[in-house]
């Protein structure tokens, strides 16, 4: 599968290369599914989207799908997998993690990480037009074959902190609706002095039987600034408790469980490049205090594969445990701002170190805070 992903990308960007041409009635397909959707005055949607990663010898595989309702000048409502719902009204998002949670809101949200739940992620938010940078734009084979048209756009970038970079659009478009139904983003550009590519499959259609969203329901409760509760979780406060699932057995556990060790708790997932550099980190903070009643804990909050999640922790050579389909969305209780979150836990079960991100100090901030714990509880001996 991964020979033919890779033959598959080999020749959209042979053919690109081939030509550099702008078929004008390819715009003009293109500008009529955008004119379509753009009429509707209530869309309900079902998108998935998948996402590939290939960074140095390795392939990352994540995905989700999403039921969406777009309202024109009224609102945006997403049904997420683990079943939170969000909203968006004007500049404000509305987030409710689980139909019983409270609401909260921020004006301080990722557009572009929330717009790629939207359907407008096929065609963009803006009339397809020609523009300086566009260097290609034709449909791939024979407008009279088969059912949809397929059309490849692509890219020049002339800004030295992009020289080099390509990005690649292949649409395909239903002749007899006009319905933009899929689009496949290839991108490629530098990461580190290293090639990295990002392949983006977004897949849609139009939900004949959705799920009727109701205001009064969603906001059951007042809603609180974002900023006001979630702050990031403070040293010395008790460690929330929640179950997940072991990756490697397949058996449920409670935090609650690993009360009396020193817990080093890093909150991760597949397609975070920080993570993945952090990972080799704690496996040697986990082989160098495993000895001292010090675990390591891996939680990955978002992939759903544990057969793909796997298949990354044994190319990494990571070895300590990792859990995952977490009993609720712990974000929220830990006051997850970014990834990777890592925590160290007390032999009590209180928080003495929260780090955010990965940077130069991180390990040596983690393994000083294992110290300091575990001569803490020398001490008081």
């Amino acid at each position: 599968m991964k020979r033919s992903f890779t033959l598959f990308i080999l020749s959209l960007i042979t053919g690109i290369c081939q030509a550099q041409t702008i078929d004008t009635s390819a715009l003009h397909i293109l500008q009529k599914s955008f004119d379509k959707l753009a009429a509707m005055k209530t869309i309900h949607y079902r998108i998935t989207m998948v996402d590939t990663m290939k960074r140095e010898n390795s392939f990352h595989v994540s995905w989700f799908t999403v039921n969406g309702t777009i309202k024109k000048n009224a609102y945006w409502h997403l049904r997420l997998e683990n079943k939170a719902e969000w909203l968006v009204r004007g500049d404000t998002l509305y987030k409710k993690e689980t139909p019983d949670a409270q609401v909260v809101f921020t004006k301080d949200w990722d557009r572009h990480k929330v717009g790629s739940s939207s359907i407008h992620s096929i065609l963009g938010t803006t009339r397809p037009r020609l523009d300086k940078s566009l260097a290609l734009l034709k449909f791939v084979r024979d407008t009279s074959a088969g059912e949809f048209y397929v059309i490849d756009e692509s890219y020049n970038f002339s800004s030295e902190d992009r020289k080099g970079d390509s990005k690649v659009n292949r649409y395909f478009i239903d002749k007899k609706s006009l319905f933009a139904y899929r689009r496949i983003m290839h991108g490629m550009f530098m990461d580190e002095g290293k090639e990295a590519i990002d392949i983006y499959d977004f897949s849609v259609s139009l939900d004949t039987n959705p799920v009727a969203f109701k205001p009064a329901v969603f906001f059951d409760t007042p809603a609180v600034e974002e900023s006001d509760r979630f702050e990031t979780l403070k040293t010395g406060t008790v460690s929330p408790l929640f179950k997940a699932t072991d990756l490697r057995t397949g058996k449920r556990i409670s935090l609650n469980a690993l009360k009396g060790k020193v817990i080093v708790l890093d909150f991760w997932y597949l397609s975070c490049y920080p993570c993945r550099q952090l990972m080799p980190k704690l496996q040697k903070l986990q082989d160098k205090f495993g000895k001292e009643n010090v675990l390591v804990v891996g939680i990955n909050p978002r992939d759903v594969d544990s057969k793909t999640i796997i298949k990354f922790l044994n190319e990494k050579h990571i070895s300590y445990p990792q859990y995952y389909q977490t009993e609720k969305w712990v974000g929220w209780d830990y006051k997850l701002q970014a990834f990777p979150t890592t925590l160290v836990l007390g032999k009590d079960g209180k928080v003495k170190l929260v780090e955010t991100g990965f940077g130069e100090a991180t390990e040596s901030n983690l393994e000083n805070a294992i110290k300091k714990e575990l001569e803490t509880k020398i001490h008081t001996n």
